[in-house]
């Protein structure tokens, strides 16, 4: 099971409606957090999505907005009796930057948090899993992060029930990659067993539109990007993105959704709708996040 949710949509400021950026990967239970920004944990509650659950947390980059939550995080954890230890992941400074949130203030920690400095071509492997940075353009060291999980086998059943094999043992051996006798002839595995390509995330948090985004999200079955503005106002915000260059982005990059996030406070109030409405253009399965959204990922299968 691989789904998301875009808990705070939100850019610099919040509003009555959004909360600071965050995003939230389930994958088989496991809750990965990427950015941690002001209201994030009051609205995972609200939700009910598990903050104990919370292994790993992916910093895209250091401006406050994109981490403020983090230290409310920290404290409400260990007042809820974690043992477990947390992992914070970001670019250069990150782990300079944790120790600062953990030496402020007088509270009690009784779990390990480990932070730790990646660069472009580094992997997280979880199980099942694995998580990549990628450099973005921002006017800070910045990264986007793809989530990719792993490549599976699966029988086919229409061919599994024309040879007979429908209640066979002989399947798991077939999808380790071992031919079987069966009725008297010889069956290979490409004959019933097909490779299923992991569901792919990809996130950009702050950035210009860039080359690498789109090399990155490649085929992604959900690439969430930041629209901070209407194309009309792009100029006058230097390192972000408009909708209309996210969803570019989208048809370039050939992916199965796009989520826009990150809205400028002055779309309030419905006017969202107009962010939506350029990207459709570009690319019609466009949505918009809103706080707590959820979204089942659906495996992208381009022709």
């Amino acid at each position: 099971m691989v789904d998301v949710w875009t808990i705070g949509t939100s850019s610099a400021v919040p509003t009555r409606e959004r909360s600071l950026p965050c995003n939230m990967v389930n994958y088989e239970g496991e809750r990965l957090l990427f950015d941690c920004g002001e209201g994030a944990q009051r609205r995972m509650m609200m939700d009910k999505l598990g903050l104990m659950k919370i292994s790993r947390v992916f910093i895209t980059h250091w401006h406050a907005d994109h981490f403020s939550g983090l230290l409310g995080l920290i404290q409400t954890l260990e007042m809820e009796g974690r043992e477990k230890p947390l992992y914070i992941y970001g670019p250069p400074r990150t782990e300079e930057f944790t120790e600062r949130l953990l030496n402020l203030g007088y509270f009690q920690r009784n779990y390990d948090i480990f932070a730790e400095d990646l660069v472009e071509g580094d992997a997280i492997v979880g199980e099942g899993y694995e998580v990549r940075p990628f450099e973005v353009d921002h006017s800070v060291n910045a990264f986007g992060y793809v989530f990719e999980e792993e490549d599976s086998v699966k029988a086919n059943k229409e061919k599994m029930k024309e040879l007979g094999l429908e209640a066979s043992p002989k399947i798991g051996k077939l999808k380790a990659g071992e031919s079987v006798e069966w009725n008297g002839e010889t069956i290979e595995p490409e004959q019933v067993i097909e490779e299923v390509p992991g569901r792919k995330v990809v996130y950009a948090g702050d950035t210009a539109k860039c080359e690498n985004t789109i090399e990155k999200a490649e085929g992604a079955d959900i690439l969430i990007h930041e629209s901070t503005v209407g194309h009309d106002l792009i100029d006058e915000r230097r390192y972000h993105t408009s909708a209309k260059q996210a969803a570019e982005i989208a048809e370039e990059a050939g992916v199965g959704k796009l989520v826009l996030t990150h809205f400028s406070r002055r779309y309030r109030g419905g006017k969202e709708q107009e962010l939506l409405e350029e990207a459709r253009e570009v690319f019609e399965n466009t949505v918009l996040g809103e706080d707590g959204k959820h979204f089942e990922v659906s495996p992208n299968r381009p022709e």
